[in-house]
């Protein structure tokens, strides 16, 4: 026959199973109902490297102005700008040449922020447009990551984090970056040629017409792409930085044009 202590041992090892099982759903319940943590969003890095934008507080100073300008000089430009993008319609990468011709003021941007990049806002935003300018870049380490440094342009920019970005890497790559809603994606990107370093120039043509982006260096056809989440804004000269060192990255765009097609 058992004795007593003998038939409580089984008692003994249910009630301590039940004692675990409600103090594991207790936890439970209350680490489900406690408030979560804040979480920060983060970005993939694209290929270019550029992961956060850096848009530059503009003084009236900075803001190039864009202006009409009817004078003899500024005509022979515009038809020589005309001619070019006539180039473009006979090989059927554009749809339409007519629109309105206009000088925009010389700027010399630079940004010493390792994989950051900048611009200097126009006081005009076309939908559809070609920007033109004699480039010059310098580098302050010809050794820094080319991939992230050059000059280009910003364009149909809503503010930081809505925002297209094209321009020619120093590592001689035309690169493309789309912002959405601080979501990077990295559009195509094509070999221009090799770059001189510390530094160059070139001239530098972007046509945005009809959700198609079209980039030329020296006259040359890099890019041509569709993108359909084109949705207008700001116009602005940019500047990616690929070393802290000293100035950074400084571009200098002079004899700048720009086209808006009616």
């Amino acid at each position: 026959m058992n004795n007593r202590d003998d038939l409580f041992i089984p008692m003994r090892n249910t009630l301590t199973f039940i004692i675990f099982i409600t103090l594991v759903s207790l936890i439970t319940i209350l680490t489900a109902c406690s408030p979560l943590a804040k979480t920060t969003p983060t970005t993939e890095p694209t290929s270019s490297g550029l992961q956060i934008t850096e848009p530059v507080e503009a003084t009236p100073s900075m803001v190039p102005l864009v202006t009409p300008n009817y004078s003899l000089t500024a005509t022979a430009q515009a038809e020589s700008m005309k001619k070019d993008l006539q180039k473009l319609l006979d090989s059927g990468l554009i749809q339409a040449v007519d629109g309105k011709y206009y000088r925009v003021q010389d700027l010399t941007g630079e940004w010493a922020k390792l994989g950051y990049y900048s611009w200097w806002p126009l006081d005009r935003k076309p939908t559809n447009f070609a920007i033109r300018a004699n480039v010059k870049w310098d580098i302050a380490n010809p050794s820094s990551n080319l991939a992230k440094a050059g000059c280009g342009f910003v364009f149909h920019e809503q503010g930081p984090d809505n925002l297209h970005f094209s321009f020619l890497s120093l590592d001689g790559y035309v690169r493309n970056i789309r912002m959405e809603k601080r979501v990077f994606t990295d559009l195509q990107a094509n070999y221009a040629g090799k770059i001189k370093l510390p530094s160059d120039s070139v001239e530098l043509m972007l046509v945005v017409e009809n959700k198609w982006i079209t980039f030329l260096v020296d006259n040359k056809v890099v890019i041509h792409i569709e993108d359909s989440h084109l949705a207008g804004g700001g116009l602005s000269m940019a500047v990616a930085s690929g070393t802290n060192t000293g100035f950074g990255t400084r571009c200098q765009f002079q004899n700048v044009e720009l086209w808006e097609f009616n």
